[in-house]
C-alpha cells in the first residue's frame, strides 16, 4: 500500500520570471512544466503507473486497492520511475580498531598563492591594505594545533607553503571536538564503529556495475569508497547536473546557459510561494525554482566554452560536499556545501570573480571595509537586498556592470565571497568564517534515559570576529535546543521552502535535547493518558480464534514475490502474528507451527533465491534488486530501501528472538545475522569506516527524516511520502538491536525515532495548532508527498483521501503512538476520516480503524472483534491477530 514513483522529470526548468534579464539563448533546460511565478498555474498531476502483476501469491489474501493510472516516460532523460507491481496478496569485533587506524581525508591540492600585489583603485581605506591577512585555510599540518585553535582561529597558509589543501583532514578535527554537556551522559552513541566491515558474500550476491554511472569528475577514494544516493546534493550527481539542491535556506545549481556560466543561488521568501487556488484547503504549494538571483562566475568562465567548465566533487559526506567549478587544476572556484550553512560561500583561485544576476541589480554599495573584509549591500531589481562579504589578501574593486553583472578588477587567489539573504548587522561577526563539514554527536542522558542529546558540530574555515560561522536552524531544531545553543541566536530569520522559518545562530555547534522512546519495545504501546496495557479474557479468546486461522496461512508462497517491499510486508505480518502467539497467547502449538513456516519463508531471501535476487552494486555501493529500474518501486535505483528492507529486518528480529527462547540456543540468529545486518548496513550504516555502504543512506539527520528518492533527477528535490514507514525503518533497527543485544544500535534507533517525533509533527502531520506550515495548508492534516521544494497533498498512486491520509499511518506498530499524539489522531478522525470510512471497502479501511486505536482503542477493538468482520478490510500487510492485540491492549 505504498506508492509508485513519478516519471523522470525533464531538465530543471528555467523560471520565466519577469525580473530576470531576457537573453535570447538556447537553453539546455526544457521549458517549465508550469509557470514558477504565476499563482494561477497548476503543477502537473503526479502520475500513477499502470500496474502489471508479474507474480502473485495466495489468492485468498485481500487485494490492494486499485491504482488507476497511465504510462508515462521520458526517453531523453533516462528511464521512467518505477511502478510498484501489484500483488494478489493484497560485528565484526572492533575492539582492536582504534581511532588512529581511521582513514584520513586527503583533499585535492590547491595552487600556491600568488604573491603579486596591485594598487588599490577605488573607495578603499589605503592604510588597511597592509593589514590584510591571507585568507585562513586550514593546514594539513594540524598535529600541533590545540582544539581551541581548530575551532576558532584556523592556522594560515603562507604563500610559499607547498602542502596546500582545500580542506583539512576533517576526521582529525572531529576527534578533538567534545560535547560540552551540562548533564552527565549514560552513553555516547558510537557513529564510528561499523556494524561490520565484511563484503557481501560473493557466493550469495552477484556483483555488477550500476547502469547510472558516477558523475564525471567524481573519483572514489579509499577514504570514501562508496557514494551517497539519497542525500540533499543528489541532483548534482545526475543527468546534466542542472537541477537545484537545497541546503536550506538556499538552493544552488549549476548553470551553463550563456551568459550565465557558474553556480547559481537563490532564496525564496514566503510571499513568493505558489499555492493551489482551485481547492480549499489547497492541494499543494511550492517555491519558484531556478531564479538566478546570483550566479558565481568569472571572466574566464564567460570567455571559455561551456564544456571547458567542469563540476568536480571532493569530500562527499552525508551532511556536506565540496564542489569545485574548474577550468583546470589551478583555476577554479571552491564551494563548501553544508546543510544549514548561513552563507553561500565561494572561494576563487586564479580567476577574476564576477557575480551575475538574471533578476538584475539596482545598486551595489560598500557598507564598511575592515582589515581584509569588505561588506556590501546588493539591491536586486525586485528590491530584495542581500549582503555580500568579500575577504581578500589583495585589494580588489567590485563594479556594477550593465545592471546584471558585478565584476572584480583583477585576478584573485583565495578570495572569499559570502552571500547572505539578510542585512542584519549581527551577521557581521560571522564574516570570513564558513562551515566545511558537520559531525553528528549524540548521547543518552544518564539522569533520564528517556531523553537524548544530539548535536551538529561544524568544522569551519576562516577567521571571523566571533571565531564562529553563521548557520540557520529549522523549527524542529529550535524548539528543542539547549539553553547554551539558544544563547547564540541572532535576530535573523529566513524562510525555508517547506520547513517553515529558520533562525540564525552564530555558533559552531547546535545541540538539541529530545524525548526518546526507551520504553517502546516489541509489545503494543500507547501514550493515551491513564491507560495501562492489560488483556481481558474476552480479548485473548478473540485473538486466539483469529490466530488459529491466520497461522494456517501459506507464508512461504504468499511471500514468494518479485518485490522486496510486498514480500517484506507479508513476512512482517506473519512475524507479528508469531509474536502474539508466543508473548501474548503463550500458545506453544501455534508458535511451533508458524515459526517453522516463517523460518522457511525467510530462508528464500537469506539464500537470495527470490524471484528477483539482490545484487551488490559496485558503482555506488549498495544491495539492490536485480530487476530493471521500473520494478519494485525503483529499488534498483535506490528508491525506498529503508521501506523495503525494514520489513525483512523486523520479521527476522521477531523470529530470532522467539526461536532463541523456544530452542534454547542462538543457532538461527548466529547463522543469519550477517544477512540481516547486510540489509541494515545498506540503508542505515552508521559508520564511514564501512567500505561497502554509504553512511545513513536514507536518514537525513539535519532535516530530521528520511528521503525515499534515490538516483532520479528531480526538479523539486528528494521526497518522501510515507512518514510512517520511515518510523518503521528506525523501529526495525531497534528490534534488531534488542534481539542481538546491540545497545548502540538500539540507541541510534531511539535517537532517530525521537528526532522523527519532532520533525514529522511539524512538517508531515499537522495538528490544529501547527504554526510551521502555512495556515491554509494544515487543514489537510498530513503532507501527502513532501519534497525539498514542494508539499503536495496527494500520492503517487491515486488521489483518494484514504490513500493520502493513511500512507502516513501504515504500518501501525508500537512506536506509532509515540510519534502521533492522541490529539492529532482524534483531529484527523473527526475532521476527515470519520466522514469517509463508511465508503472505504478495501484494505485501507483496516488501516483507518487500527489508527483509531491511537486515541480510542475501544472503538477500534469493536470494529475488529465484530463476529461478522470482513477480512477484505485488511491490508495485505495487516493481520486480524495483530489488530486485535494492538487495539485490545488498552481498552
Amino acid at each position: 500500500m505504498s506508492y509508485n514513483r513519478p516519471p523522470m522529470p525533464s531538465h530543471c526548468p528555467r523560471t520565466n520570471n519577469d525580473n530576470q534579464v531576457g537573453y535570447n539563448t538556447t537553453m539546455d533546460d526544457m521549458p517549465p512544466p508550469y509557470s514558477e511565478h504565476d499563482t494561477l498555474s497548476v503543477p502537473p498531476p503526479l502520475p500513477s503507473r499502470p500496474l502489471t502483476p508479474i507474480h502473485t501469491g495466495n489468492e485468498n489474501t485481500p487485494p490492494l486497492p486499485s491504482r488507476p493510472g497511465s504510462s508515462t516516460s521520458n526517453a531523453d532523460f533516462g528511464p521512467p520511475l518505477p511502478t510498484r507491481p501489484t500483488s494478489n496478496n493484497s560485528t565484526q569485533s572492533m575492539d582492536s580498531y582504534s581511532s588512529s587506524n581511521r582513514r584520513r581525508q586527503i583533499p585535492p591540492p590547491i595552487p600556491t598563492r600568488s604573491t603579486n600585489t596591485s594598487n588599490y583603485s577605488l573607495k578603499y581605506n589605503e592604510s588597511s591594505s597592509a593589514e590584510r591577512a591571507q585568507p585562513s585555510i586550514p593546514s594539513r599540518n594540524y598535529e600541533s594545533s590545540s582544539p581551541s585553535e581548530l575551532s576558532g582561529h584556523r592556522r594560515s597558509i603562507s604563500p610559499d607553503t607547498q602542502d596546500n589543501t582545500i580542506t583539512t583532514p576533517i576526521n582529525k578535527q572531529m576527534e578533538k571536538m567534545t560535547l560540552n554537556d551540562n548533564n552527565p551522559v549514560k552513553q555516547m552513541i558510537d557513529f564510528h564503529t561499523p556494524i561490520s566491515m565484511t563484503a557481501p558474500p560473493s557466493e550469495i550476491f552477484n556483483t555488477r556495475e550500476h547502469t547510472i554511472p558516477l558523475p564525471t569528475n567524481y573519483c572514489k577514494t579509499s577514504e570514501i569508497p562508496t557514494v551517497e544516493t539519497n542525500k540533499f546534493y543528489g541532483n548534482m550527481f545526475l543527468g546534466q547536473q542542472r537541477c537545484p539542491i537545497w541546503t536550506h535556506p538556499y538552493s544552488l545549481w549549476l548553470t551553463k546557459e550563456s551568459p550565465f556560466i557558474g553556480i547559481a543561488t537563490t532564496h525564496i521568501r514566503e510571499e513568493q510561494r505558489v499555492f493551489d487556488d482551485k481547492n480549499d484547503p489547497p492541494q499543494f504549494f511550492f517555491s519558484p525554482t531556478n531564479i538566478k538571483a546570483f550566479v558565481f562566475s568569472s571572466l574566464e568562465f564567460s570567455n571559455a566554452t561551456t564544456d571547458a567548465v567542469s563540476l568536480n566533487f571532493t569530500d562527499v559526506k552525508h551532511m556536506s560536499v565540496q564542489l569545485q567549478l574548474k577550468l583546470n587544476d589551478s583555476q577554479f572556484v571552491w564551494f563548501p556545501i553544508v546543510q544549514g550553512m548561513g552563507f553561500v560561500t565561494a572561494i576563487y583561485y586564479n580567476l577574476t570573480p564576477s557575480l551575475q544576476s538574471a533578476i538584475g541589480y539596482k545598486s551595489l554599495n560598500i557598507i564598511w571595509c575592515n582589515n581584509q573584509i569588505t561588506k556590501y549591500h546588493i539591491k536586486l531589481e525586485n528590491d530584495i537586498v542581500w549582503t555580500l562579504y568579500v575577504t581578500s589578501q589583495e585589494p580588489i574593486t567590485l563594479s556594477l556592470v550593465e545592471g546584471h553583472r558585478i565584476s572584480a578588477d583583477r585576478t584573485v587567489n583565495g578570495c572569499i565571497f559570502q552571500l547572505v539573504a539578510d542585512t542584519n548587522d549581527s551577521i557581521d561577526q560571522a564574516a570570513n568564517c564558513f562551515q566545511i563539514d558537520a559531525e553528528l554527536k549524540a548521547s543518552i542522558l544518564d539522569n533520564d534515559p528517556a531523553k537524548a542529546r544530539y548535536s551538529f558540530n561544524y568544522v569551519t574555515n576562516g577567521i571571523s570576529s566571533s571565531g564562529k560561522p553563521l548557520l540557520y536552524a529549522l523549527p524542529h531544531h529550535i524548539d528543542y535546543m539547549t539553553s547554551q545553543t539558544l544563547s547564540t541566536e541572532i535576530d535573523s530569520q529566513l524562510a525555508s521552502t517547506v520547513y517553515g522559518r529558520m533562525s540564525g545562530f552564530i555558533t559552531n555547534k547546535i545541540e538539541m535535547e529530545i524525548a526518546v522512546p526507551n520504553e517502546v519495545q516489541f509489545e503494543p504501546f500507547s501514550t493515551i493518558p491513564n491507560r495501562n496495557k492489560k488483556y481481558s479474557n474476552e480479548v485473548l479468546n478473540t485473538m486466539r480464534n483469529a490466530a488459529i486461522e491466520e497461522t494456517q496461512g501459506d507464508v512461504i508462497n504468499e511471500s514468494n514475490l518479485d518485490s522486496m517491499y510486498f514480500s517484506g510486508k507479508i513476512l512482517a505480518k506473519f512475524a507479528w502474528i508469531l509474536y502474539c502467539c508466543h508473548f501474548i497467547l503463550n500458545d506453544e502449538a501455534l508458535v511451533s507451527h508458524l515459526l517453522n513456516k516463517l523460518k522457511g519463508a525467510l530462508q528464500r531471501f537469506i539464500d537470495n533465491q527470490q524471484i528477483l535476487p539482490l545484487v551488490y552494486d559496485t558503482t555506488w555501493g549498495g544491495v539492490i534488486s536485480s530487476g530493471n529500474e521500473s520494478q519494485d518501486f525503483g529499488n534498483p535505483y535506490y528508491n525506498d530501501h529503508h521501506f523495503h528492507y525494514s520489513y525483512h529486518v523486523i520479521a527476522a528480529a521477531i523470529v530470532a528472538k522467539i526461536d532463541k527462547e523456544v530452542s534454547g540456543n542462538s543457532v538461527w540468529l548466529d547463522t543469519n545475522k550477517e544477512w540481516v545486518e547486510l540489509l541494515i548496513r545498506d540503508y542505515a550504516n552508521p559508520s564511514p569506516n564501512d567500505p561497502y555502504f554509504p553512511v545513513f543512506r536514507s536518514f537525513d539527520w539535519y532535516n530530521g527524516h528520511s528521503w525515499a528518492k534515490g538516483l532520479f533527477e528531480s526538479g523539486d528535490g528528494k521526497d518522501e511520502e510515507s512518514s510512517s514507514e520511515d518510523v518503521n525503518a528506525s523501529y526495525a533497527l531497534k528490534l534488531w538491536g534488542l534481539t542481538t543485544a546491540n545497545q548502540n544500535l538500539v540507541n541510534i534507533a531511539d535517537l532517530q525515532l525521537g528526532i522523527l517525533k519532532t520533525s514529522l509533527n511539524k512538517y508531515f502531520l499537522y495538528q490544529d495548532n501547527n504554526t510551521v506550515e502555512p495556515a491554509r495548508f494544515i487543514r489537510n492534516k498530513v503532507s501527502g508527498i513532501l519534497f525539498e521544494n514542494k508539499i503536495d497533498h496527494t500520492t503517487y498512486f491515486g488521489n483518494k483521501m484514504e490513500y493520502i491520509q493513511m500512507i502516513h499511518s501504515i504500518p501501525i506498530i508500537p512506536p506509532s503512538s509515540f510519534i502521533k499524539s492522541p490529539i492529532f489522531v482524534r483531529e484527523e478522525w473527526e475532521q476527515i476520516l470519520r466522514d469517509i470510512v463508511e465508503s472505504v471497502n478495501d484494505g485501507w479501511k483496516g488501516i483507518i480503524m487500527l489508527n483509531v486505536a491511537l486515541f480510542d482503542p475501544n472503538l477500534s477493538y469493536r470494529f475488529f472483534s465484530d463476529p461478522n468482520f470482513n477480512k477484505g478490510f485488511l491490508d495485505n500487510g495487516q493481520s486480524l491477530t495483530w489488530s486485535l492485540a494492538f487495539s485490545g491492549a488498552y481498552i
